[in-house]
């Protein structure tokens, strides 16, 4: 749950919505169906408890600048190993990347291949048909390799676009002298 809630959110708001999402989990116990993937329902509650968040702070930020009010955020991170962990293995071009998907295509680009969950468990989570599941990955694997392929050229670890490439003649458009 955890590293599905840094995908999510920032490192130093993960904490809390894993708190909120076991906390739903544990007060909804009894809506669980026996039978159900219990990591698929967990990750459901977590999903919905992040867009619940999202939507709320969305709120409280259009109050706060239609009041002109400054409030000041706190900036404190999350040092515990585990955070270490996570941002050692994720480099932040990539976090950058998979931050930058919608969420619709980053929770089963994360689920699937970071979590490993399957296209069931993912669709159970995202109460979704399989193959929309099957569609969302194919297209936000696409846009994270598009993502990263930009970052790559603007540091020039990738050689240009073909189309952005001189081109040089075929061999049949050659002139021969």
């Amino acid at each position: 749950m955890w590293g599905f809630a840094c995908a999510l959110a920032p490192a130093s708001e993960a904490p809390d919505l894993v708190q909120a999402a076991c906390l739903r989990a544990f007060e909804r116990y009894t809506a669980y169906r026996p039978g159900s993937d219990f990591r698929a329902w967990l990750f459901a509650i977590l999903r919905n408890e992040f867009v619940s968040s999202w939507r709320h702070e969305r709120r409280r930020e259009a109050v706060e600048h239609a009041g002109g009010g400054a409030v000041l955020a706190l900036s404190d991170r999350c040092h515990d190993l585990e955070a270490i962990l996570i941002q050692e293995r994720w480099s932040e071009e990539v976090r950058a990347a998979l931050r930058g998907l919608l969420e619709v295509y980053r929770v089963p680009v994360y689920l699937k291949d970071v979590m490993g969950l399957s296209y069931r468990e993912i669709a159970e989570a995202m109460d979704c048909p399989i193959g929309t599941v099957m569609s969302r990955l194919a297209r936000g694997r696409a846009l994270l390799r598009g993502a990263l392929a930009r970052q790559a050229r603007e540091r020039g670890l990738l050689g240009a676009r073909r189309e952005e490439r001189v081109t040089t003649p075929r061999r049949e458009e050659r002139v021969i002298r």
